[in-house]
Parts: structure tokens; C-alpha cells; sequence
């Protein structure tokens, strides 16, 4: 990232935090001693690192289920112990079973790399449910919290960890693939369901038709039609 030609713009997020960058190559010539890889498999590399960064994101910090829990049990709603409604029980149930099984998708990515093998897509299933279910987790906390739940001073409960929680909680949404790409992945990959029609899926990049190419071929075509009768006009006068 310190070669000659790459900057790298933050983005302010709504929580306050730049998480996300805005990257521009400007004719960035890198070195082959910094090649990852063998030539011509730049997509596996770009394709592992984007399954670490999944994994990663997966096991983001963020209020959890023992976290929501604990909270329940001991703040008070109505006189009485949050824990002790029953639609607040369901709602952590929910979360206990999800919880449960990111715990063992993760423990299957793990044996397969104390295996020396490539993670699947558990990834993408871990991220799918994480990323959602830690926003589920802090709006549902900010509900319980009443009126307080729009503070976000030293005065709020947990130091307002679930206000910050939904602001950043979107972007775990985004970082490493979004919801439907996600979903994409799982359906072909794990499901087994047909991918999406492409039309370019076998074409190079750089042969891709664009907006920009219809269009210079679009002026082009007209420019030879318009020339063309009046050649034949200065070709008759002649």
C-alpha cells in the first residue's frame, strides 16, 4: 500500500468511525517480488483473502447473546426483570440458537484448516447470520431501553454499547461481501442451486461491452452514415 501511485481516501461512517476507504491507482506498477501467487491465479488469492476476511467479520466484537442476556436478567422493565417477559424469552431464544450454530460452522472452518485444507463457504453462512443477527441484537436493545435507548452520553446503560452497535452494525453488513452475494455463494455452493445467467462469465475483462464502448461504436456508425452521401454529392459535382 506505500507503492508510488495508491491513495487511499477514509470514509467517515455515521458512528463516528472510518472503517471503509476509497482506493485510486494511478498507474501503480508493482513489483514481481510482491506477487502472491503463481502467474494467472490472482483469483484464488483474491478469493482466500476475501474467505479470511468473512471469517474475520464473522467473530467481530459487538453486544451478543450473553451479552443481551445478562442485560435482560438484570434491568428492570416494569417492575420486574426484563428476562421474566415472555416475548423478550423468545427473542433470546432466537438468538441462543443462531449463537449455537455460528459456534460449530466455525469449529467445522477450523478443522479443516488444522487439516491443511481451504475453508468452504462457512464463511459466507457465518457472516450471513452474524452481521444481522448483531444488528437484530442492538435495536432490540434500544427498544427495551424505552426513551433512553436515543441516548448516547456517559449517562446511557452499558456506555450506549447498543446505540453504538446499530450505527457500526450495517457496515458489517457491506465489509466482505454483501447480504445477497452471500446468498449467491451459499446457493451455488453449498446448495448446489445454478448460478446467475452471465453472458460475460467466459469473456475477458477488458472484451466486456460497456456504456462508453456502445456509445463511441454508436457515433462512429452515425458519423460514417452522415459522411457517406456527402462524398457521393462531392464525388457527383466532380
Amino acid at each position: 500500500m506505500k507503492t508510488p501511485g495508491i491513495e487511499v481516501r477514509r470514509i467517515k461512517q455515521i458512528s463516528g468511525v472510518s472503517n471503509f476507504t476509497e482506493v485510486y491507482l494511478d498507474n501503480v506498477r508493482i513489483p514481481d517480488d510482491q506477487r502472491l501467487g503463481k502467474v494467472g491465479e490472482g483469483w484464488k488469492v483474491a478469493v482466500t483473502t476475501l474467505a479470511n476476511e468473512r471469517y474475520t467479520i464473522g467473530e467481530s466484537e459487538g453486544p451478543d447473546f450473553e451479552d443481551i442476556f445478562a442485560f435482560a436478567r438484570s434491568y428492570d422493565w416494569d417492575g420486574r426483570p426484563a428476562l421474566t417477559s415472555d416475548s423478550v424469552r423468545e427473542r433470546l431464544a432466537d438468538w441462543y440458537i443462531k449463537r449455537q450454530g455460528l459456534k460449530y460452522i466455525r469449529f467445522r472452518a477450523l478443522t479443516a484448516l488444522s487439516r491443511g485444507q481451504n475453508p468452504g463457504p462457512e464463511s459466507s453462512i457465518g457472516k450471513l447470520i452474524s452481521a444481522p443477527k448483531l444488528q437484530d441484537i442492538a435495536s432490540y436493545g434500544m427498544d427495551m431501553l424505552g426513551m433512553t435507548g436515543g441516548v448516547m452520553d456517559e449517562t446511557a446503560p452499558m456506555n450506549a454499547w447498543f446505540q453504538n452497535a446499530l450505527l457500526y452494525a450495517p457496515g458489517k453488513r457491506i465489509a466482505g461481501g454483501t447480504d445477497e452475494i452471500m446468498r449467491n455463494i451459499i446457493a451455488e455452493r453449498v446448495l448446489g442451486l445454478p448460478s446467475d445467467v452471465r453472458a460475460d462469465k467466459d469473456i475477458p475483462f477488458n472484451q466486456i461491452p460497456t456504456e462508453a464502448a456502445d456509445t463511441k461504436n454508436a457515433l462512429a456508425q452515425t458519423s460514417s452514415f452522415d459522411l457517406q452521401p456527402r462524398r457521393s454529392i462531392a464525388a457527383h459535382r466532380a
